[in-house]
């Protein structure tokens, strides 16, 4: 049975002990997850390490791609795909495309597609000058002098705090906080037989940069920031994720029934306290992904609420969600604190577009 709103306002009605118990909990597990596709590919699989000529760099989103070209001890040669996170989070890390070239005899490291044998989701690379490349939240493998590496949320002081008001600013997940996991999705059985044969290397609409909808949008955005808008008695939603905008329409009370689905659907906002709750209904994109959960079958019949809940204190926001989609689940699926936003003062949104991979003409 779907939850009441004001159920689900009861449920997440959090005391200050709590939230805090809460954030100690999210900020001592970590798990690492793709910002953009499932890993599960990669994962489990231990690192290796390769040599070659680099050949080809496509720094580019949702995901950079640097071609490595080895030669074998018998002349045969080897393409290696490396491929990374999207480049707005490199250049956080202090990763540019200019400090790698083709022609770079380099040195790489990471975890090997059990999938696609010439694949490797990069973690390390040593350049010719001897400094190394860290491309996530792991150490240096090889030198003393490295670039990237993990991300640490600067102090924020008064002045930054001053210069901003409530939730309206730009947020970065906080490192350290996870996403939720379900270990059994309270799935129909047909939903679950979709969910089970989909082929992500395949199926995804993704891949081919088709915009994502709800909830893909807000739950796949691995350190992609999101911003605040107030625009007139409503708030924009701002998500580096694509670049997509999601319009909250405050204090609506619109019949949506019969309006046309959109992949954003159509969300509604009200405060309650310092929180703000959003409810989205109206969605046409197919699939409901909650990483770990990716693309478990979607109908325009799925109800969305989140809550973003401001701590003014420590400068975070902790984002409460909650769905159900009667035709597809057993029951709601909710994820109280599912993840944690913390105010990073002087970033931006990054604003390049995805592109296709197979659309980036060789360098």
């Amino acid at each position: 049975m779907e939850l009441p709103k004001q159920a689900f306002y009861q449920h997440f009605s959090f005391d200050a002990s709590r939230r805090v118990q809460l954030l100690i909990i999210l900020l001592l597990t970590s798990l690492s997850v793709s910002a953009h596709h499932s890993r599960s590919e990669y994962s489990g699989n231990p690192t290796s390490e390769i040599e070659g000529a680099v050949v080809n760099i496509s720094w580019r989103n949702p995901h950079v791609m640097i071609t490595v070209k080895s030669v074998e001890a018998d002349g045969s040669e080897t393409l290696w795909e490396l491929e990374g996170s999207d480049a707005g989070t490199f250049k956080r890390r202090g990763l540019e495309e200019s400090q790698i070239k083709v022609g770079d005899n380099i040195k790489a490291a990471g975890r090997i597609s059990s999938r696609r044998g010439t694949w490797i989701a990069m973690s390390n690379i040593l350049l010719p000058n001897g400094i190394e490349m860290v491309f996530g939240q792991g150490e240096p493998r090889w030198a003393e002098e490295y670039v990237g590496g993990k991300l640490f949320r600067e102090p924020v002081n008064q002045n930054d705090k001053d210069a901003v008001e409530g939730i309206f600013r730009l947020w970065i997940r906080s490192v350290g906080t996870t996403y939720g996991v379900q270990d059994e999705p309270p799935l129909t059985p047909e939903a679950r037989a979709a969910y089970e044969s989909y082929d992500q290397l395949i199926d995804d609409p993704v891949l081919d940069c088709t915009l994502p909808g709800m909830p893909r949008v807000m739950t796949v955005v691995g350190y992609r920031p999101i911003e605040f808008e107030q625009d007139g008695d409503d708030i924009l939603l701002h998500s580096e994720n694509f670049n997509l905008t999601r319009h909250i329409h405050m204090n609506d009370e619109t019949d949506v029934s019969s309006m046309e689905a959109t992949p954003l659907g159509y969300s509604t906002g009200v405060w309650d306290g310092d929180a703000l709750v959003v409810t989205t209904t109206r969605v046409s994109w197919p699939f409901f992904d909650l990483p770990p959960l990716i693309a478990i079958p979607q109908s325009e019949e799925t109800k969305i609420v989140e809550r973003f809940v401001l701590d003014d204190i420590n400068d975070t926001l902790t984002y409460d969600f909650w769905a159900h989609d009667p035709v597809n689940f057993t029951a709601p699926i909710e994820k109280p604190g599912y993840m944690v936003w913390g105010y990073q003062p002087g970033q931006e949104r990054e604003t390049d577009g995805c592109v296709d991979y197979v659309d980036v003409p060789a360098i």
